[in-house]
């Protein structure tokens, strides 16, 4: 048996034993029929399982499902892989069980993560396959070699610490049924397992959850003593259309692979098992009005009760985007819809923007997160202010502004962003120099400092020699693929073009502008997760910072364990950041969950709680589309 639970993972390494090619007489569908492209085979030997995977992997493939199988006593595997982005990977097959533990203690020793197993019989002893991945993402366990008994008390321990099983895999082993399986601490949708069915138990059960509005996610066929058992893993909720089928043999798999791939579908998984015979599941490839009805109802439902005009999306899961939408209106007068393209101000989203780019310049060398802000020497001298300076502000560091805990300018009825509207940057911050005091010690206290991040907008520039939102556009936004962001403007002659309008008692009596580096920012929802997957710190795609750096930006202070530097964060691994401009018509939340999601919800105006919505929105998901938005 086997146990890991982690949450950082790490480095790369060659993949012994993947496969990959598109001439061996298996099942193939072309690259180009979805965003990412993919490739599926069946009844590969070893050697041509290897054949394949190196010859798709130099073609920018990756493989997102093996499952090992014996047929006249030899081992045989199904494969399926996707052209798309990821993390780097590990993938070995033929392993035996003392092999397994081995490569598992090893790869996992290095930072990897298992993401899936697939266990099977060979001569009389268990063999497996295996993909690991240097990913971060929510603490996981695994375990292999299970009885039925062990497996069951197993699933029963860790879902009572809020475990839910990714990833089970039956296999005989003396006449006996063993399992292999992979749980991660996460949120999600209502789920439900089952195993050691028949196959008549397994079509029963399969009716009755489906009739429930479950849809299967995972799926194990393996023979025991002759006999067909399964293992499944249904989960309540939205998300492509799908198609099930099991206990087909070659042939017959063959064709029902062929008719779904004519009619838009690839498999998601496919399992096969017996003399042999497969198990898969489709999901189709073009979004249907229906596929995400659930998520409709739940955002609706939020629209209509919070009396706001309209609210747009997006979820990206593993560095792609998959959902992207708007709903309500971007405009009253107009009728004008809110789409997924439309412009909105996202407040103190802005935040994690400006710390990124701060440990941006950190990595570059420029300045370090302990350096003094104010005083001779300091990173912005003496030219702020008429006053000496006291102690308390001298003491003040880039961290403690990061980390909101300078000791003053709280975000409060007497916060001094919002006063003296048509000051600049430079008089504002000299006038509250002057005039408002540190309340607090640096360090001592957390409070939320609004004023912090413009201190910080200001010491971009000096470090950088160049105006803050220039710094962000180069160094943040461009290497994010983002063309569109823009910081607002403060009048209703100011808006853009592809903006909403803002309903609120007065949406343009706050000097947005000025708010740069720390509520600045418009933007799509669809631009934030371009930045958020290259900060989010799981490598799906390349992240904008080193993993020693992000680790840096998320770690608590040492007087609030719930706030970082730039992102609030939880000990579950999640960090997010809300914003809102009240009563100016403005509510964002941006999430980073632990399960390797990233989502972002904004409104054009106040009272809805965009981030229940958006929790509520993911538990209403349980298959989640492969393609790529982005």
């Amino acid at each position: 048996m086997t146990v890991h639970s982690r949450r950082d993972v790490l480095h790369a390494g060659a993949a012994l034993g993947m496969a990959i090619g598109l001439d061996w007489a298996g099942i193939t569908a072309p690259t180009g029929r979805t965003p990412s492209g993919w490739v599926a085979r069946h009844n590969l030997t070893s050697a041509q399982y290897q054949a394949e995977w190196d010859r798709l992997s130099a073609l920018g493939y990756r493989p997102a499902h093996v499952s090992g199988y014996a047929a006249g006593g030899q081992a045989r595997y199904a494969g399926i892989w996707e052209k798309a982005p990821g993390p780097p990977l590990i993938a070995r097959h033929g392993l035996t069980s003392e092999q397994y533990q081995a490569e598992f203690t090893r790869v996992t020793g290095q930072g990897y993560r298992l993401v899936q197993v697939s266990g099977y019989d060979v001569g009389g002893r268990p063999h497996f396959a295996a993909i690991w991945e240097r990913a971060g993402g929510s603490p996981w366990v695994a375990r292999h070699n299970l009885t039925s008994a062990q497996y069951q008390a197993e699933f029963t321990r860790l879902t009572g610490q809020g475990y839910r099983l990714t990833c089970v895999d039956g296999y005989q082993s003396g006449r006996q049924a063993l399992f292999a399986a992979i749980w991660e601490q996460t949120a999600g949708p209502p789920w439900v397992a089952r195993h050691n069915l028949t196959s008549a138990q397994y079509q029963a059960e399969f009716t009755r959850l489906t009739a429930q509005g479950y849809r299967p996610v995972h799926v194990s066929g393996y023979t025991v003593d002759g006999n067909d058992l399964y293992a499944a893993i249904w989960a309540q909720g939205a998300g492509p259309r799908w198609s099930a089928r099991h206990g087909l043999d070659s042939a017959a798999y063959q064709a029902a692979f062929d008719d779904h791939q004519r009619r838009g579908y690839r498999p998601l998984q496919v399992s096969g098992y017996g003399s042999p015979r497969f198990a898969a599941i489709w999901v189709h490839q073009t979004p249907a009005a229906g596929d995400f009805a659930a998520v409709d109802t739940v955002v609706n439902r939020h629209l209509t009760g919070s009396g706001v005009a309209g609210i747009s999306l997006a979820v990206a899961r593993r560095g792609r985007l998959v959902l992207a939408k708007g709903y309500g209106l971007a405009r009253r007068d107009t009728g004008e819809r809110v789409t997924p393209r439309h412009l909105m101000r996202v407040a103190s989203i802005s935040k994690p923007i400006t710390a990124v780019a701060v440990m941006r310049l950190v990595e570059a060398g420029r300045l370090t997160l302990d350096q003094r802000v104010f005083g001779q020497g300091a990173l912005l001298g003496t030219r702020f202010g008429t006053k000496p300076y006291t102690a308390n502000l001298r003491a003040i560091t880039v961290r403690h502004l990061l980390q909101h805990t300078s000791g003053g300018w709280p975000n409060d009825g007497d916060d001094p962003m919002f006063k003296n509207p048509a000051m600049t940057h430079a008089q504002l911050i000299t006038w509250t120099l002057d005039n408002q005091p540190q309340k607090h010690a640096p360090g001592a206290r957390h409070l939320y400092s609004n004023f912090g991040y413009c201190l910080l907008g200001r010491i971009i520039e000096t470090v950088s020699g160049m105006g803050y939102a220039e710094y962000v556009r180069r160094n943040v936004l461009a290497p994010s693929g983002i063309t569109n962001m823009h910081l607002a403007g403060d009048t209703l002659a100011q808006r853009r073009s592809d903006e909403v309008i803002y309903y609120g008692t007065d949406p343009y009596a706050i000097p947005a502008r000025r708010m740069d580096a720390h509520g600045g920012w418009l933007a799509s929802p669809t631009d934030i997760l371009r930045f958020a997957v290259r900060a989010d710190g799981f490598g799906a795609v390349p992240d904008l910072l080193r993993s020693d750096t992000t680790r840096v930006m998320t770690t608590p202070s040492s007087v609030f364990d719930g706030y970082a530097c730039g992102w609030a964060v939880n000990k579950a691994d999640t960090w997010w950041h809300t914003g809102r401009l009240t009563p100016n018509g403005t509510e964002a939340v941006l999430v980073r969950t632990a399960g390797e999601f990233c989502w972002m919800a904004v409104s054009n105006g106040n009272r809805v709680d965009l981030d229940t919505m958006m929790w509520e929105v993911h538990r209403a998901v349980a298959t989640w589309p492969s393609h790529n938005l982005f």
